[in-house]
């Protein structure tokens, strides 16, 4: 009764003095503006939870193009792999056969000059000839015949010696001069026999080099053999030399020794020349392979030459236009005070 007391004075308090509308009129508005209020955090919640939302999903995207840039460069790695590993096949199968090529001509190879030193010495011991001279050619031939199949069976043995990483080198200071006059003078026969020319031009006198003695000859009768071998007529020119050389345009220079060797010969295509330090390559077996190359010896040579720290190159202009090779080798520790007037620079 207390409650519904006041409130019906209130009321009339109110009402008596026309504040009752204006009551009514205030409570109205604040409950509006309560609903509003309240529905205003409703309304931010919501953009919140949408905004929440909306970055969740780009993150799942970013996370899905991250996922999607990595895979696609692991894709393109594989892929250059698997290239690498296609082209790797090619070579190999290449390079077998070219192996099955130089074992088809090896054999060949092989039995020809065997032939020649049965057939020789079996009319010797048949006493078939008693003239001295025919007798005397006779020996030469199975001797041509041996120094050939020797050679053969040196490459390839060499090869498998390269291939196995066994060959060992002692390095140590020799006479370049006294190197390769040795080489030449064993080459003498063969000069004479075709009837060329050689021409010899020393720059300078007593260059030590830093090499093994036993491989630079082997690489220097290489280099001459090729070409006498490839040379009908003309001459064959060797030059020593010193040469300032870099590595790399930022190092400094060094003095290398220079051997070149020129020749008049059939000369060899520009663009064969980068194939001929691969091993079994000639260039064309039917024109420039007349004594049965087996395109093992300057793969061979480039092998021991840079294995005495230095390099070998090739150079011709072309068919029937001669074949020049380098061959640079470093100097003797004690080769410093060597006059550097005559010195060419590249």
């Amino acid at each position: 009764m207390t409650v519904i007391s006041l409130l019906y004075g209130s009321v009339y308090f109110l009402s008596s003095h026309n504040l009752l509308p204006f009551v009514i009129s205030l409570i109205s508005v604040l409950g509006a503006a309560g609903i509003a209020w309240h529905s205003y955090q409703k309304q931010q919640k919501w953009h919140q939870e949408k905004q929440d939302l909306e970055n969740h999903i780009q993150d799942l995207r970013d996370s899905g193009h991250l996922k999607q840039t990595q895979l696609e460069k692991s894709l393109q790695n594989l892929t250059e792999k698997f290239n690498n590993i296609e082209l790797e096949n090619i070579r190999l199968n290449n390079s077998n056969l070219r192996k099955d090529e130089f074992l088809r001509q090896t054999s060949h190879e092989l039995r020809t000059p065997l032939n020649g030193i049965i057939c020789s010495l079996q009319l010797l011991l048949d006493e078939l000839y008693d003239n001295s001279d025919e007798e005397t050619e006779l020996l030469q031939q199975a001797y041509q015949s041996s120094l050939h199949l020797i050679n053969l069976i040196n490459q390839v043995l060499d090869l498998a010696k390269i291939e196995a990483g066994k060959v060992s080198i002692e390095l140590k200071p020799i006479d370049l001069h006294a190197s390769l006059t040795a080489a030449i003078y064993l080459q003498f026969g063969n000069f004479r026999k075709k009837n060329l020319q050689l021409y010899r031009q020393d720059f300078f006198q007593g260059i030590k080099i830093k090499a093994d003695p036993n491989k630079l000859k082997q690489v220097l009768i290489n280099v001459i053999g090729n070409a006498i071998k490839f040379t009908d007529r003309g001459n064959i020119t060797i030059i020593t030399q010193l040469r300032q050389v870099k590595s790399n345009p930022s190092d400094s220079p060094i003095t290398m020794a220079v051997i070149t060797v020129q020749d008049t010969g059939i000369g060899i295509e520009p663009k064969n020349q980068h194939r001929l330090f691969e091993a079994f390559q000639v260039e064309n077996e039917s024109n420039t392979n007349p004594q049965g190359s087996t395109g093992l010896g300057l793969m061979i040579s480039k092998n021991l030459v840079e294995m005495m720290g230095g390099s070998i190159y090739l150079n011709s202009p072309g068919r029937n236009q001669g074949t020049t090779v380098e061959i640079l080798l470093p100097l003797a520790d004690q080769e410093s005070e060597i006059d550097d007037s005559n010195i060419k620079y590249d």
